[in-house]
């Protein structure tokens, strides 16, 4: 029997005071269309969780985070990482991190302006359906 072997990535759901949800624009790439995802990003080796949440947000959104995630949901998301002649199946992390209030967004400098953007949960559920499993979808409809 072969060996399954798997990519994990931790995303953060960030909801704004008005109850919105941040999303990020990703650019197609490894065969994968355009597409709106929750900022975060594939662990490096030897971190936890909660150290990859960390410093993806601070590289994707420039967001120094020192608060205690919440774990929402593990998926198998639907995209898969190109790995050599491979795809590699990606299994994702959610988790809710509560930002305080006026925190601001900061995306690279190679990022354009409108590469992210605040939803209502319907709105961020439907653009998530790409790469995210439907109860994870129903989920966040529902927040």
């Amino acid at each position: 029997m072969a060996e399954q072997q798997f990519q994990i990535g931790i995303k953060g759901l960030i909801r704004n005071s008005a109850g919105k949800i941040l999303l990020l624009k990703v650019p197609a790439w490894g065969g994968n269309p355009e597409y709106w995802d929750l900022p975060g990003g594939r662990m490096d080796p030897g971190e936890t969780f909660e150290q990859t949440l960390r410093r993806e947000l601070q590289e994707e959104i420039g967001v120094a985070y020192d608060g205690v995630p919440k774990q929402l949901m593990a998926v198998l998301s639907s995209v898969t990482i190109p790995v050599g002649a491979e795809k590699i199946p990606l299994v994702l992390l959610a988790y809710e991190v509560t930002l305080p209030d006026g925190t601001s967004i900061k995306l690279g400098d190679d990022e354009p302006e409108e590469a992210f953007d605040w939803f209502v949960p319907k709105e961020a559920s439907e653009r998530l359906e790409h790469k995210y499993t439907d109860d994870f979808c129903e989920m966040v409809a529902g927040l």
